[in-house]
């Protein structure tokens, strides 16, 4: 895909109005990926060498540890505050100034009150931001009794959105499923189906993850072509699809949907790591010597935006599936490396094939999985 492709984006968890007080999530942040690939690697081991990962992407890898315990600080929004609140600071000074002048106190008490304001609200608005990026986390690494506590937090606090809402009910109810409870998880979703009319795909591909947390790999494909379908195959639904697809499904509608994906002339923004990520699958279970290059392409992308809790499940799925390709290329140390930074995620994304799997090649100790 080009990068002077145009792009437009949307933000699932919040709307528009709230997305930079809760998270900067660009593109759809409902998809969870996350199983062993439906491919033979004899082939791929066959026409690959043992090609490991580039220096940049493993001081990435080797860096991505901080992110599992990095807590965002107040300074850097206080220093943006700061930058987008002068224009306050000027009539602020004059009526500080003119106060002092013609001796009325109040009148600076004032000037200063003003001048803070943007500083108080931007501190707010990071204390819920904060919440929310801190139950991301949770979710992620599976710290599932701090992700529905946060919940409960979140959904006290009021002022949020339906979409907000939503998302926490989705999360808890993915975490319901992941527990052995499917059908108590979707009927839990089921009335949200009718408020999400106005997001044309948005409940499916959403209720398509809480399938992927039950192990259900059929529900899951078969739910993103619904939500592609509901779309009216949005271009964004379409390589959702594709790569459900393309992990799970069949590979010739893989390929064809992913056509379409590049044909496409929006995509929402960072949306080159699920293509190249969908791209290296394919290229996977065709046995092509491109796999563990394109792989390792979009391993590289993701872990760009791996200040984002929002994408460390599909950072630490893709690169699940580059150690696979680079073990059965016969580099069984840079797939035990790779795995081994993203262990924390992985032990509560992955599903019990997955993990049978990685521990079946010796890819993950006892400890890791």
């Amino acid at each position: 895909m080009s990068d002077a492709r145009a792009q437009q984006g949307f933000v699932e968890a919040v709307s528009d109005r709230h997305a930079s007080d809760w998270v900067d999530i660009d593109g759809p942040a409902e998809i969870v990926f996350g199983q062993d690939l439906p491919v033979d690697p004899a082939p791929v081991a066959a026409k690959t060498g043992a090609a490991g990962l580039d220096p940049a992407t493993k001081a990435d890898l080797v860096r991505l540890g901080l992110r599992w315990r990095e807590r965002p600080g107040l300074v850097p929004v206080l220093q943006v505050a700061a930058k987008r609140s002068w224009p306050v600071w000027v009539p602020a000074a004059g009526l500080a100034g003119y106060g002092l002048w013609s001796d009325r106190p109040w009148l600076p008490a004032l000037a200063i009150a003003l001048a803070a304001l943007p500083f108080a609200q931007a501190a707010w608005r990071h204390r819920r931001a904060d919440r929310y990026q801190q139950l991301l986390k949770a979710d992620a690494l599976g710290r599932w009794s701090e992700m529905v506590g946060l919940a409960g937090q979140l959904r006290a606090s009021g002022r949020f959105t339906s979409q907000l809402d939503f998302d926490l009910e989705v999360r808890v109810a993915t975490l319901r499923a992941r527990q052995g409870d499917l059908d108590g998880a979707l009927e839990d979703l089921a009335p949200w189906r009718s408020q999400q009319s106005e997001r044309a795909g948005s409940y499916e591909a959403r209720v398509a993850g809480v399938h992927a947390a039950a192990g259900n790999r059929t529900g899951f494909v078969r739910l993103m072509g619904k939500a592609q379908a509901a779309s009216g195959d949005e271009a964004s639904r379409v390589l959702d699809h594709a790569l459900a697809q393309a992990r799970f499904g069949e590979l010739a509608e893989a390929e064809a949907l992913m056509a379409r994906v590049d044909a496409a002339p929006v995509l929402p923004p960072q949306s080159e790591g699920k293509v190249l990520w969908t791209q290296g699958l394919i290229a996977m279970r065709r046995g092509s010597a491109d796999a563990i290059h394109v792989l390792n392409q979009a391993l590289a992308e993701f872990l760009r935006q791996s200040e984002q809790p929002a994408v460390w499940t599909a950072l630490a799925l893709c690169a699940c599936d580059q150690a696979i390709a680079l073990n059965a290329a016969g580099d069984r140390a840079s797939a035990r490396s790779i795995l081994k930074r993203v262990a924390p995620v992985l032990r509560a994304q992955a599903d019990r094939p997955l993990m049978a799997l990685l521990k079946r090649d010796k890819l993950l100790s006892r400890r890791e999985g």
